[in-house]
């Protein structure tokens, strides 16, 4: 298991950077190569390979911070920078309800402090406070209430969290077992000695204490559910409890929308053939709590008011997998959620649902907390598991899938934060009451997380099916735009999705041939829409992933909505997300690597107005669709194929922002500096181009 990782975090606390002589110590020791660390320290940016300036403050520059005036900030603060203090940009730190977002970074804490919604002056005087020894007072995420919107997810709401769903698998799984036992005491020779052995054999899924020949094949027949102990009476007792996450359509909410049900059966499937095999038996349920998409940040919530239930869906997902230890993967900037996490699984193994000594189980389930050192692309389900692997956080190309192949080759279940968090109510409730939560015909409940242009941004709890409309206006959420202006835009998945227009037309938003398409006849019908129409308010859309991709020109929609409201520059908003990806990158793939730089310069000499219009249309736009094609179909990951999103939507649907920014009749850039300038403060400290220049594309 990963040592690497722990160990950096280690030093870098105690020294406040990975100093040398500590890294050759821990080489020395580990018999890990010295190049190996610094491989893997050099990857993630939390890591600081030199002395760090004592202080350092950095301030989010992605989506809702960057409307917020963070790049002006950067601008003003940057004279701040000098031998003591350093101010700097960085991608997003999860606070975009409470933009702009900035961190302060003392050398040697374990964690940074978090300021919201601070200005320019009050964030100097933080600094050099801080410079002075003297601790400033952090805003924490605790501070403000959870949602104001009604909560259906927790089946304890103001009562003590008792783990009743993992006592009632338990349940179904010891019933299961008694009729095991009373199958097997049937048969010659199974004496009580015998039926014992059996039955501590089939709740471990290591076995390793020596029993006779047939005992040994009554276990492995219940492990692999086949020949006598087949069927859901007995060895199958799982498939009950799968198929209640089936019927309620519970999926991924990481972005992909893969049901549930499905990857718990291929990994509990997976375990099977390695009993049968008599392989290494060991599997993993990871949750992946880095939350790092801008605009996305309903994960923080969930682990910091609700770990139980983001505990007790991996304890399940342990059971009816066969899984045998549990990680809660958490970005680094969650300090308050890793504390909050570790605190319920001790209160957890006082209660003997997990730990080395899982009473209630039978059988041991460790679960601990894995600090992620930083960056979007640990995200990624397979970098993460790369992460967690002692290596540098890179995608891996699949198959084989982590559900037979993922932590140390072994089986592997990785799923968001809130799709564990909806499991318990499921369980306990059933798949059924789940699926009813849903209205307009959907399925369910989910959460989103809601900023930029909205009056009250925030996560919200919201049934499948429920309009944009009643979530950006509805007096329990998000109460309206900003100012009461319109609505010109929205981001329907952070920066992934691009940018969707206030209305969707026919030849520009809406799917060829829309009249005829079964998804826009049935929203026709909910909504009272002219099955002919030719365009749609984008408030009227139903917010359930299928009705996105079958109706939205990108497909998406994620967890994290960004509000854009008329009066903000779309193109400038787009190049920003192009920034992100471009930061973000990991570069081990060229496509994303050279192609998210290419798109950066193309967008910057936009903005700069180094472009003409007739080089513009016959040269740049065509450019763009070749360039966003080629990157779409060989990049390793979602990063890569995300990045020509941003751009190709501020074309199609917001032409006129993206005009006028070229050299020929194009407006003013914004008033206190160029747009030269705003880049350089976007861009990623110590990175420049690959081939030094910061105009390709000119």
């Amino acid at each position: 298991m990963a040592q690497l990782i722990p160990a950096l975090q280690r030093i870098q606390q105690q020294f406040g950077y990975l100093k040398r002589e500590a890294l050759q110590q821990f080489s020395d020791e580990s018999g890990v190569p010295l190049y190996r660390l610094h491989s893997v320290a050099s990857f993630f940016p939390h890591f600081q390979l030199t002395p760090p300036k004592p202080v350092r403050l950095r301030i989010c520059r992605d989506m809702a911070c960057n409307m917020a005036g963070a790049g002006k900030m950067l601008r003003e603060l940057a004279g701040e920078s000098g031998e003591h203090i350093g101010v700097e940009g960085v991608s997003c730190l999860g606070r975009c309800d409470r933009a702009p977002a900035a961190c302060v970074a003392i050398t040697g804490s374990e964690h940074e402090f978090y300021y919201h919604a601070r200005s320019a002056t009050e964030l100097k005087q933080i600094a050099a406070t801080w410079l002075r020894g003297e601790a400033v007072a952090a805003d924490h995420d605790g501070d403000r209430p959870f949602s104001p919107a009604p909560l259906t997810v927790d089946p304890y709401a103001g009562k003590t969290p008792a783990y009743a769903a993992v006592v009632k698998a338990l349940g179904i799984r010891d019933a299961a077992l008694h009729a095991a036992v009373k199958a097997l005491a049937q048969r010659p020779g199974w004496r009580p000695e015998k039926l014992a052995q059996f039955r501590q054999g089939a709740v471990e899924t290591r076995v390793e204490r020596t029993m006779s020949p047939d005992v040994a094949d009554a276990v492995r027949a219940w492990n692999t559910d086949s020949d006598w102990a087949k069927g859901p009476e007995l060895a199958g007792w799982s498939d009950g409890l799968l198929n209640e996450l089936k019927e309620a359509d519970l999926r991924g909410m990481g972005g992909a929308g893969i049901p549930a049900s499905q990857k718990w059966k291929d990994v509990r499937d997976a375990v099977r053939t390695a009993f049968a095999r008599q392989d290494d038996t060991r599997a993993f349920i990871v949750v992946n709590g880095d939350e790092s998409e801008p605009g996305t940040f309903k994960d923080r919530e969930l682990l910091l008011r609700t770990p139980h239930l983001v505990l007790e869906g991996v304890i399940l997902a342990g059971l009816l997998t066969e899984a045998t230890e549990g990680f809660i993967f958490i970005r680094h900037e969650y300090p308050e959620q890793i504390a909050a996490c570790r605190a319920e699984i001790e209160r957890a193994e006082q209660l003997g649902v997990c730990g080395a000594n899982a009473s209630l189980l039978g059988r041991p389930f460790p679960v601990s907390v894995f600090v992620s050192p930083g960056g979007y692309i640990c995200g990624e389900q397979s970098a993460l598991i790369e992460a967690m692997s002692d290596r540098r956080g890179e995608p891996r190309n699949m198959p084989p899938k982590l559900e037979t192949n993922g932590l140390e080759d072994l089986p592997t279940l990785v799923s968001n934060v809130e799709t564990f968090a909806w499991v318990p109510y499921i369980l306990v409730n059933g798949g059924a009451a789940y699926a009813a939560e849903g209205v307009n015909g959907w399925k369910g409940r989910r959460f989103f997380s809601v900023s930029g242009d909205v009056k009250r941004p925030g996560v919200y709890e919201v049934p499948m099916g429920m309009t944009l409309r009643e979530l950006v206006y509805g007096e329990q959420y998000c109460q309206g735009v900003e100012g009461d202006r319109a609505l010109k835009g929205f981001a329907p998945s952070g920066p992934s999705g691009g940018f969707l227009p206030a209305k969707l037309r026919a030849g520009a938003g809406l799917p060829r041939d829309h009249v005829n398409n079964k998804s826009w006849q049935a929203l026709a019908a909910r909504r009272g829409i002219d099955p002919s129409a030719t365009e749609i308010d984008i408030l009227d859309l139903e917010l359930e992933l299928n009705l996105f991709r079958a109706l939205s020109p990108t497909q998406a929609l994620g967890a994290g909505l960004v509000v854009y409201a008329e009066g903000r520059d779309m193109a400038e908003q787009a190049v920003n997300s192009l920034q992100f990806f471009r930061n973000e990158s990991c570069g081990k793939c060229v496509p994303c690597r050279l192609g998210s730089q290419k798109f950066v310069s193309l967008g910057e000499n936009l903005l700069d107005g180094q472009i003409t219009p007739q080089r513009w249309d016959q040269e740049l736009l065509p450019l763009v669709s070749e360039m966003g094609k080629a990157i779409e179909m060989a990049s390793i990951c979602g990063l890569g194929r995300s990045v020509p999103q941003p751009l190709r939507t501020a074309i199609n649907y917001f032409g006129g922002d993206v005009t006028r920014h070229l050299s020929v009749g194009r407006d003013s850039v914004e008033p206190g500096g160029s747009h030269s300038q705003a880049r350089q403060s976007l861009a990623p400290p110590g990175r420049t181009a690959p081939n030094g220049s910061k105009r390709w594309l000119r």
